[in-house]
C-alpha cells in the first residue's frame, strides 16, 4: 500500500501551533521479495538462538552452513530438522567434537537454501526448539535482505584485494608489511 505523506513544519505562534506543509515525502515501495512463508515472522520464544547473514559461501557454490558455537549441542552426528513456515527439512547436524566444526550437512542445507530462495544479504535466525542426542529441531525465520547490488559488489572487490595482498605477502621475496617497512625506511648513519 502506497500513501503520500507530506513533510510538515510546526511553527509556534501567539495563537498556538501552526502546521505548514513543506514538501511531499517519498513513498516507501512494497517489499521486493514476497515469497511463501515470508509473512510468518514470529517473535522469539525465549529458546536459545543464533543468526547468520547469508554470504556466498552459505549458498553457492559450496552450500555450507556452520552452526554457532554459542549453543550447547551434541559432539556427534545427529538428525536435525529445520522448520520454516509450515514446512520442514530433514538433514544431519555434524558436531565433530571440535567447537569450530559444527555444521549442517551439505545436501540437507542446500535443499533448504534452494527451496527457500536464500540470497546473499538475507538473514536466518535459528531458534533451537529441541536438543538431544537423538534429534535437533530448529525453528528458522528468514529476513529478506535486499542489499543493494553495488554494496555487495564493493564487498566482493574488497575481499579480492585482501586475498591478492595475502598472496603477495606469502611469496618468497614478496613485500610483506615487515619487509616493505624495512625496505622503505631510510637508514641514518651518524
Amino acid at each position: 500500500m502506497s500513501t503520500s505523506n507530506s513533510k510538515v513544519n510546526f511553527i509556534a505562534s501567539s495563537s498556538g501551533v501552526v502546521i505548514e506543509n513543506i514538501a511531499p515525502l517519498k513513498t516507501v515501495p512494497g517489499p521486493t521479495t514476497n515469497l511463501p512463508g515470508d509473512d510468518d515472522i514470529q517473535p522469539l520464544s525465549g529458546c536459545p538462538f543464533y543468526h547468520v547473514i547469508i554470504s556466498k559461501s552459505h549458498i553457492y557454490p559450496c552450500f555450507s552452513m556452520p552452526v554457532s558455537n554459542e549453543l550447547t549441542l551434541p559432539s556427534a552426528e545427529v538428525p536435525a530438522i529445520l522448520k520454516y513456515g509450515s514446512k520442514s527439512w530433514d538433514m544431519q547436524y555434524c558436531g565433530l567434537g571440535k567447537s569450530y566444526k559444527k555444521f549442517f550437512n551439505h545436501r540437507g542445507w542446500k535443499k533448504f537454501a534452494v527451496d527457500n530462495h536464500l540470497e546473499v544479504g538475507d538473514a536466518c535466525v535459528f531458534e533451537l526448539k529441541e536438543s538431544s542426542e537423538e534429534k535437533l529441531v530448529f525453528q528458522v525465520q528468514i529476513l529478506r535482505g535486499d542489499l543493494p547490488e553495488t554494496f555487495l559488489k564493493r564487498k566482493e572487490k574488497e575481499k579480492e584485494k585482501k586475498k591478492a595482498r595475502a598472496k603477495i605477502a606469502e611469496k618468497p621475496g614478496g613485500k610483506s608489511a615487515e619487509n616493505r617497512n624495512s625496505a622503505e625506511m631510510p637508514i641514518l648513519i651518524d
